[in-house]
């Protein structure tokens, strides 16, 4: 068992859940849905490393393991609060939503040294259990024992869509064929990289959510985590 993560049997009363998948397969909203129903703390993961995107953006660093960035790294802190990312205590929510942080966020989670900031954190605050984490290594390398493991996926038409429409919601206004680009670039980041990249966790239920309503994914994945329940509690 890795260090800090619970497994079936060990006094957990509630499971962990981990969300996987790609840009724009609608993780966020389905992870955020989820823990609301079943009563579970939400950790958006994703949201942790894009809060140190930003504090490197803001410091001016390039996104390459170095003594700069090692210092950098030392002296921040990243907290979640529902639905509020707090970095060195200022709440940067609302500004880590950009393409330019998702760009760089993508080549700061290759570096060994970003890994190891916040890896441990996210296992420390998935341990007790009752707890949704949505990324894109949660299932994998974050919390492999995790009792229920789920991969979103979607055809890439869709993806960039729902990307378009959570930059508009944002104000942000991007052409589709920018934002296909950009979802791609992602897509060749995150399962190219050497370290921790993309791929569907074993053990875990894959959920194409292409032509589904939100309801119908959150459904679809809380049937899951109540069988899952069901089972461990008998």
């Amino acid at each position: 068992m890795r260090e800090g993560i619970g497994v079936r049997g060990c006094g957990r009363k509630e499971p962990v859940v981990t969300i996987d998948g790609p840009a724009g397969a609608g993780k966020s909203r389905a992870a955020r849905e989820l823990a609301r129903r079943l009563g579970f703390r939400l950790l958006d993961t994703g949201a942790m490393y894009r809060g140190l995107a930003w504090a490197v953006q803001r410091a001016g660093l390039a996104a390459e393991d170095g003594p700069a960035l090692r210092e950098l790294l030392a002296r921040t802190t990243v907290e979640l609060v529902e639905d509020k990312v707090f970095v060195n205590g200022r709440d940067v929510a609302t500004e880590i939503r950009t393409p330019a942080i998702g760009e760089l966020t993508s080549a700061l989670t290759a570096l060994p040294p970003v890994r190891d900031k916040l890896t441990p954190l996210q296992r420390t605050l998935a341990a007790p259990g009752g707890v949704v984490l949505e990324g894109r290594d949660t299932g994998s390398v974050v919390c492999p024992d995790a009792e229920v493991k789920f991969y979103l996926d979607a055809d890439l038409e869709t993806r960039a869509r729902r990307r378009q429409e959570e930059l508009a919601d944002r104000g942000v206004t991007v052409d589709v064929a920018a934002v296909r680009e950009e979802v791609l670039r992602r897509d060749r980041q995150d399962m190219g990289r050497a370290l921790a990249p993309l791929v569907k966790p074993s053990g875990a239920v894959v959920v194409d959510s292409s032509g589904l309503e939100p309801e119908a994914v959150v459904r679809r994945l809380l049937e899951e985590v109540e069988r899952v329940r069901c089972c461990t509690r008998s």
